[in-house]
């Protein structure tokens, strides 16, 4: 599997749909949330646990890769957010 490059940002609006879609979920089911960078931390920790779950089943063929493509998108949400959220953190 070859990893792609961020070099044209055309090639990847058709991926930040399903990004947008999920933080409308996550805003939907938790509210807006309001937590320490270490509670995001471990957020992401569970979610990047629920990925390798995921690619794990599918490896060892009891998985599907719908559930891979599920996860991955719910961490990069959570990761994005992170990232968003660092912005405003003074240094």
């Amino acid at each position: 599997m070859k990893e792609e490059l961020f070099k044209d940002p055309r090639l990847w609006l058709d991926d930040i749909n399903p990004l947008i879609r999920e933080d409308e979920r996550q805003v939907k089911k938790w509210g807006i949330q309001s937590v320490t960078l270490f509670e995001w931390l471990a957020y992401l920790t569970e979610e990047i646990g629920e990925l390798a779950e995921a690619i794990l089943e599918y490896t060892n063929g009891d998985g599907k890769s719908e559930e891979i493509m599920n996860e991955a998108i719910q961490a990069a949400t959570l990761a994005l957010k992170i990232a968003k959220m660092a912005e405003g953190v003074r240094e």
